[in-house]
């Protein structure tokens, strides 16, 4: 083993690793890993490569106790743990008292990971020499595998655990706070490995403007907050799609819950333009990809031109105020006074009816904007157009108040004139 490496005053102030600590990773034991009984025997083998606990189900599963308890005694696995200590411990859904004592003395510190819903048993959980769970194996990845294939997939997690501490020790060494929060966002974006301890405030005092973006990527969410307006939604989802430091299938994954916000929220024929601009947005960014291969399909299937002769439905209602526009051969062309009916025939909503405009290639050439409600006491109601002049490209505007949970309504909608 290499001597131990002094750390500067500096690097004893980082909130990761320390990097004296990581350069006792750069040397790899050739032996094979430590076994112990339980984590206060464990502490006096454990090297710069912490823990693995091989955890089995103590009182449900009796064949992921002998899994664990053969992954544990092979020497493969041992050889590919490198001078980690592996501990074997049971988790209990009902044990005894005795049980359970016996079982939190041999996990000590540690502790299990997270709820028993979050993660399937046996497994094989990975911790730092300092207690810090940094991964999990388990699932697929164990079940029905040889020790060779086991031992190579904890050989890919320590590798990739190493990969992530270079990258901090690369940000504890930088002197350009953008370039040190570059390096801990990357690290955080590791493969199949949580976060390192303490990054939020790592990159937060490193780059406290967050010129860089990276704090931006590191918080951003995909979908819309429980009360944030679909304007501020859309505004974020803008912004996180030219932030350079969030990956394309970050990017990809915005575009789709956009998608799946707006169809639901405006309505395929209201949010037909904003559908194309995210649906498109997201093709661009990986053609090839799951997402990008779909795009042409929602362009197609999600974007409904509202005709005049279809009337409406829940899927032309907009969970909002967006107007929606109905285009074809409307019955508008010289001047004189026009009645737009609507008629309810069917659905438990009323249609509720904020105004209606005749447009002229874009410009309002006339409107009626008394609100009305369509029902099974008024199934017929009435918007009167004064038109003054021809008109050659008539497009009506409609908007509806119908919220995104009252759009059970089916009906006709007539333009005759007076």
């Amino acid at each position: 083993m290499r001597s131990p490496v002094t750390c500067s005053d500096t690097m004893k102030k980082s909130l990761l690793i320390p990097l004296c600590a990581l350069c006792a990773l750069f040397t790899l034991p050739l032996s094979a890993a430590h076994l112990a009984e339980n984590h206060a025997a464990a502490q006096a083998k454990v090297g710069q490569s912490g823990y693995i606990v091989f955890i089995y189900p103590g009182d449900w599963d009796g064949s992921g106790k002998k899994l664990c308890r053969r992954l544990y005694d092979s020497k493969l696995v041992q050889q590919a743990a490198g001078d980690a200590v592996l501990l074997l411990a049971p988790i209990y859904q009902s044990g005894s008292e005795k049980q359970r004592a016996a079982a939190k003395a041999i996990m000590g510190p540690l502790g299990y990971p997270g709820s028993m819903g979050r993660i399937s048993y046996p497994a094989l959980v990975f911790y730092e020499k300092n207690g810090r769970q940094y991964t999990t194996v388990y699932g697929e990845e164990l079940m029905d595998r040889t020790e060779e294939q086991v031992a190579a997939t904890v050989r890919e997690r320590m590798e990739l655990k190493r990969k992530q501490d270079e990258l901090l020790a690369k940000a504890n060494s930088s002197s350009s706070g953008v370039e040190k929060a570059r390096f801990l966002l990357d690290s955080a974006r590791v493969a199949k490995l949580e976060w390192p301890g303490g990054l939020r405030n790592a990159i937060r005092n490193a780059d406290p403007n967050d010129e860089s973006g990276c704090m931006a990527a590191l918080n951003f969410s995909c979908w819309p907050g429980k009360d944030e307006s679909m304007a501020d939604y859309l505004k974020r989802v803008d912004a996180a799609l030219e932030n350079k430091m969030l990956t394309p299938w970050q990017k990809q994954n915005a575009c789709a819950a956009a998608l799946g916000h707006l169809r639901r929220s405006i309505g395929m024929m209201a949010g037909g333009d904003l559908i194309r601009k995210y649906a498109t947005a997201m093709q661009k960014l990986d053609p090839e990809s799951t997402l990008g291969l779909a795009a042409p399909i929602v362009i197609r299937d999600w974007i409904k031109e509202f005709r005049y002769g279809q009337g409406w439905s829940p899927e032309l209602l907009p969970g909002s105020t967006d107007p929606v526009r109905m285009r074809g051969d409307i019955p508008i062309k010289e001047a004189g006074n026009y009645a737009v009916s609507f008629y309810i025939v069917t659905g438990r909503d009323a249609l509720h009816v904020a105004s209606v405009r005749l447009l002229d290639g874009g410009k309002c050439v006339a409107a009626d904007t008394v609100e009305r409600m369509v029902n099974y006491s008024q199934r017929t109601q009435v918007f009167n157009l004064q038109v003054k002049r021809a008109v050659r490209k008539p497009v009506l505007e409609f908007v509806f108040k119908n919220d995104k949970d009252h759009r059970s309504t089916w009906g006709n909608i007539e333009v005759k004139k007076q």
